[in-house]
């Protein structure tokens, strides 16, 4: 009998055995980051493959698997996507968005917000500047955490316990956690982080965390910036308005304990 079944089997009083299925498939899919096959799928269920054909099909015809040349099968983003119409994530974005526009007036830089969701980071809002030439991220793109600097922003103001649930599912070696775990407690005492992009060559990423008046983290705010030919490269204009914009939407959930002015005085990098 399958896992989800087990858990399920003495709550459930009418059964769908069809939505059942997909939600198995769902569940499997969505803590493994390479493709299976549906042979592989059906035997990590423990069940057939005539029993999940029609499933994965639907479920790929819906948008919510893709399956590749090889007929493999992996996650899509839509449940991402649709998370992220939840009513909270409506609400951090409609309070976000005043604040991220006079960002990008500020900086003539394009801004966007980052959501943790499934131990991965989902971009859920982006304000675009009037400038000829700027860099705007996809709204619906995700990545793993430790892959991105908004990631390891996010990370620093997770709980160890979260933190440690997240590193037994990524692979990395001893060394490189404690890598990263000796860099977060900068980032916390800085508020911030800026480091050159690991996708794009000139440019600088920088992310600021939006905390909740428990201090817990809400979203990372993040600022791709292309230095311009004869641009210094001392970020702090970024960092800092970025700072006063975090703390000025996590001010719309109550008082919070992020102080600007304090941690503008450090670089984190």
């Amino acid at each position: 009998m399958s896992k989800t079944l087990e858990r399920t089997e003495q709550k459930l009083s009418y059964r769908v055995p069809a939505l059942e299925k997909g939600l198995e498939v769902l569940e499997l899919l969505s803590g493994i980051s390479q493709p299976l096959s549906l042979t592989d799928i059906a035997d990590r269920l423990g069940r057939t493959k005539q029993e999940l054909f029609r499933v994965m099909a639907c479920l790929n015809e819906q948008g919510y698997l893709i399956r590749d040349a090889n007929q493999g099968y992996r996650m899509s983003t839509k449940l991402f996507e649709l998370g992220s119409k939840h009513a909270s994530t409506e609400a951090l974005i409609a309070r976000a968005t005043p604040h991220m526009e006079n960002l990008t007036h500020e900086l003539s830089e394009s801004c966007h917000l980052n959501l943790v969701v499934r131990n991965k980071m989902l971009v859920i809002a982006r304000v675009n500047c009037d400038a000829d030439v700027s860099l705007a991220v996809r709204v619906g793109a995700s990545f793993k955490l430790h892959e991105r600097n908004s990631g390891h922003v996010a990370l620093a103001y997770l709980s160890a316990d979260q933190r440690s649930k997240y590193w037994e599912q990524t692979g990395l070696s001893a060394a490189e956690i404690e890598q990263c775990e000796s860099e977060f407690a900068a980032t916390r005492r800085a508020g911030y982080r800026t480091m050159e992009s690991s996708l794009i060559v000139g440019v600088r990423d920088t992310a600021t965390p939006i905390l909740g008046a428990d201090g817990k983290l809400l979203a990372v705010l993040c600022v791709s910036h292309i230095l311009r030919v004869g641009e210094s490269e001392d970020s702090t204009r970024i960092s800092s308005a970025m700072l006063e914009c975090a703390q000025a939407i996590s001010s719309e959930f109550g008082p919070t304990m992020l102080n600007p002015s304090g941690a503008s005085a450090q670089t984190a990098t």
